[in-house]
């Protein structure tokens, strides 16, 4: 879970705008709303593309340590110039991975300029946009040096032995005086590397099926004795994320739409979606960036293959059932289905590890009400951990972060018009490396709610004094 910038969902804006319909303040707004979202999406571009040097420089700062060590010491672990080689053969699988998947996206995205203008936002601007993934989006900076294509970092199939360019430097250093990928963007590829893992992997089987088949138990039991011969139950994922649970869904013979506003996930999804042939297609090496908490060196530089099955061929349907349908609407939550026209239109709603991505988790409960259709069903599985808590330690401003126990969401949800069907705690890892010493594992919460009866506010009621935001925290040594 991932909070990243937003991507605004369809909204026929563009059509619009060509037909006049926005007056000449509105047009100057959506263009500028344009050029923002141009700029989020090429830093995220440009961290995807800084892949093969700021994991060219992990590796060298792994190789310089070694050196610090007496002779005496290094005679003890002989092998470490040999994973060493071992972690870049590693490092340049992954890059070829992430180049095909800029490839697929756009020719010019993998390895062509960028427009300068919009690849280093003002400093004192926070990024556009906020929204559900695991961990809100930090305050950062692209660069607008023209990064070079994988090349021979790459090699043939990411086999090819050569140094990135650009090794010595690290993720948070400057280069020839200009800003460099921020380091949180780095640590996000990396993440998407884990997250490819968890959802589309054979390795990750066995995690996917503690929550997400959970969830699809779930759905099956709730449309059982589904009846309309006109259409298939639509089932809506906010935070799909890499769209795993989306296609299985669609597999099941549903309607299933993922949403998701993470331009990390957006792009890694459409790959793994749109432009995959085989199974195991491709390689990588997900674990692979920290030393720590590894039985062995083999465990940590593993290669793991992805897709371990064709999307298209896992949405065609299983033990005879009808092919569903599958769409992904990029957008943030909130803004996507409040609309008028999301109202009532899904029979199910399922939040996976998302409900905790909230700045106001009473507003997504809102928004569920509303575009549930009366007595559709509200499948939940996951912790709370409320990513937009400790916001203020590193954005410059402060963020709406509403942080409520479990049994105040429950008593909201049910005042809202839910009903609780089922409950239960149950353990889910999140995207643990199933041979570390060290794994995520969430005393989740697992409900089955119907909603019963629709829900509006009350009228507004006068507007209350504004309240001036607590002062910034003591000054502590960094």
């Amino acid at each position: 879970m991932e909070a990243e910038e937003r991507r605004p969902g369809p909204t026929g804006a563009d059509a619009a705008i060509s037909s006049g319909l926005f007056s000449h303040d509105e047009e100057h707004s959506r263009e500028l709303d344009e050029e923002a979202e141009q700029e989020a999406l090429n830093r995220i571009i440009l961290a995807f593309r800084d892949y093969p040097q700021s994991a060219e420089w992990e590796v060298a700062r792994w190789q310089f340590n070694y050196t610090q060590l007496p002779p005496h010491h290094k005679a003890l672990v002989p092998h470490l110039p040999a994973k060493l080689a071992a972690a870049r053969r590693a490092a340049q699988t992954n890059a070829f991975f992430i180049k095909s998947l800029l490839q697929a996206f756009s020719p010019e995205a993998a390895s062509g300029p960028l427009p300068p203008s919009s690849m280093l936002p003002h400093p004192e601007n926070p990024e556009p946009g906020a929204g559900s993934g695991a961990g809100p989006a930090a305050h950062s900076h692209g660069h607008t040096h023209g990064l070079a294509s994988c090349g021979a970092a790459c090699g043939a199939e990411g086999q090819g032995q050569g140094q990135a360019k650009g090794a010595g430097r690290g993720p948070g250093d400057k280069e020839d005086g200009l800003q460099p990928v921020d380091s949180h963007d780095v640590e996000k590829v990396r993440y998407v590397l884990k997250n490819i893992a968890r959802d589309w992997s054979a390795e990750g089987a066995a995690e996917r099926a503690m929550s997400y088949g959970k969830i699809l138990d779930e759905l099956k039991v709730v449309f059982k004795d589904w009846s309309n011969p006109n259409r298939a139950p639509r089932v809506l994922i906010p935070g799909a994320g890499l769209a795993r649970l989306c296609v299985e869904v669609a597999g099941l013979g549903y309607e299933a739409q993922g949403n998701e506003f993470s331009y990390f996930m957006l792009l890694a999804s459409s790959f793994i979606l749109n432009h995959t042939t085989e199974p195991n297609q491709y390689t990588i090496h997900p674990w692979m960036h920290s030393n720590s908490n590894h039985l062995s060196d083999e465990d940590q530089l593993r290669a793991v293959p992805v897709p371990d099955v064709l999307p298209a061929q896992l949405a065609e349907g299983t033990h005879g059932r009808v092919p569903g349908l599958l769409s992904m609407c990029a957008g943030d939550f909130v803004e996507v289905y409040s609309e008028p026209d999301q109202r009532g239109l899904f029979d199910c709603v399922v939040t996976c590890f998302f409900i905790d991505t909230a700045h106001n988790v009473l507003k997504y409960l809102e928004v569920i009400s509303h575009c549930l259709a009366p007595g559709g069903t509200w499948i939940n599985l996951g912790p709370l951990l409320y990513h937009w808590a400790d916001a203020h330690t590193y954005l410059p401003g402060m963020e709406l972060s509403i942080e409520l126990s479990l049994d105040d969401i429950r008593t909201a949800a049910q005042a809202m018009g839910f009903r609780m069907v089922r409950e239960e705690m149950l353990d889910a890892p999140y995207m643990a490396d199933p041979r570390s010493m060290h794994k995520t594992v969430y005393q989740a919460v697992f409900w089955t709610m119907t909603k019963e009866r629709d829900w509006e506010p009350p009228a507004a009621a006068a507007a209350a004094t504004p309240v001036q935001p607590p002062p910034p925290p003591p000054p502590r040594k960094k």
